[in-house]
């Protein structure tokens, strides 16, 4: 069937499904699936925190009171190579050893891929033993960067002080896949607090945003498995405080911002599934593997924007855990 690894792609919109079997890991056990499930996840759970806490701001000047901005922000977070896949030690589970023996073996998690086919085996020796074989990630390749987009607004306030919201509907991703997207964020600049500031050649000003990015999956179509109600949800928490400073030119402006950023992914295979091999043969479970994965640390930006009449482009990089490319394209008053 088609990959429940999808719940974190989807909201990326960039990758087609591919063919796994969810029932064959769910047929390693319950807790041996939640355990794998945790550790699959993790690298794609941090890379949308990531990846969603970037695009807020291209200046530290904030706008004047209902002078206002919109237009379309694009990310490109980059993911490492030691983020593809994770050690899977069979210690950690119950009754699941390696085919080739080993204790302990580097395997993909959703964002990798296994160079060459890697099988556990469930209640070796017994009247249940079971050989399965783990997935690869995404579209059964590896994944060295993830896309993102979005619109978003912003609005000047009083007292130096400036509102942003970014949206995306939901809409339908790709085949049976459902995304959107929302968030706030409140900007206010300092330059103004004390007279000498004023002079200063640049503007300095804070930033506190959040964005939240559900995905769902309707999996009833294409299951393996006997079963109703089947689907898979994401919930993305991503949280953002930094500093900003930025130039005064009329033109070309550069900025910068050192910050902090941290969230959650929650991920959740949901509905009955009718067990059909396996320690679990003819059983049905309920709502049977809920992944939630928690991230954070100190991020760097740099970037430039250019203006010309109400027309605005600007350009970022930012290093972090997963590092980003941020393009913005706006106009406003």
């Amino acid at each position: 069937m088609k990959k429940c690894t999808l719940l974190l792609a989807l909201l990326l919109g960039h990758v087609t499904f591919s063919q796994t079997d969810i029932d064959q890991i769910l047929e390693i056990g319950i807790e041996n699936a939640q355990r794998f499930s945790e550790d699959y996840f993790a690298s794609a759970g941090e890379s949308l925190v990531n990846a969603m806490s970037n695009g807020w701001y291209n200046t530290a000047e904030t706008k004047k009171l209902w002078h206002f901005e919109v237009g379309i922000v694009g990310n490109l977070s980059f993911i490492r190579e030691e983020k593809q896949s994770f050690v899977l030690n069979v210690q950690d589970y119950t009754d699941l050893t390696f085919r080739n023996g080993q204790n302990s073996q580097s395997v993909a998690n959703a964002l990798g891929v296994n160079r060459e086919e890697i099988a556990v085996v469930i209640n070796r020796g017994q009247a249940t033993e079971l050989e399965v074989i783990l997935p690869n990630g995404i579209g059964d390749s590896e994944i060295n960067s993830l896309p993102s987009g979005f619109i978003q607004g912003s609005l000047g306030l009083i007292k130096s002080t400036e509102i942003k919201l970014r949206f995306l509907p939901r809409i339908k991703a790709v085949q049976d896949a459902e995304i959107q997207l929302y968030g706030v964020a409140f900007q206010h600049e300092f330059t103004d607090w004390v007279f000498p500031l004023k002079r200063w050649p640049v503007r300095l000003s804070a930033l506190l945003g959040y964005t939240n990015v559900k995905g769902f999956y309707d999996i009833n179509a294409s299951s393996g498995i006997e079963g109703v109600d089947q689907e898979v949800r994401l919930n993305t928490n991503s949280w953002l405080i930094t500093g900003i400073v930025s130039t005064k030119l009329p033109v070309l402006n550069f900025y910068g911002g050192l910050g902090y950023y941290f969230g959650s992914s929650d991920a959740d295979l949901l509905g009955t599934y009718q067990i059909q091999n396996g320690p679990l043969t003819s059983q049905t479970v309920i709502d049977p593997i809920s992944v939630k994965n928690k991230t954070n640390g100190v991020k760097a930006s740099i970037g430039a924007k250019v203006q010309f009449g109400i027309f605005r482009a600007n350009l970022d990089y930012t290093l972090q855990n997963y590092n980003n490319l941020s393009l913005g394209l706006n106009f406003g008053w």
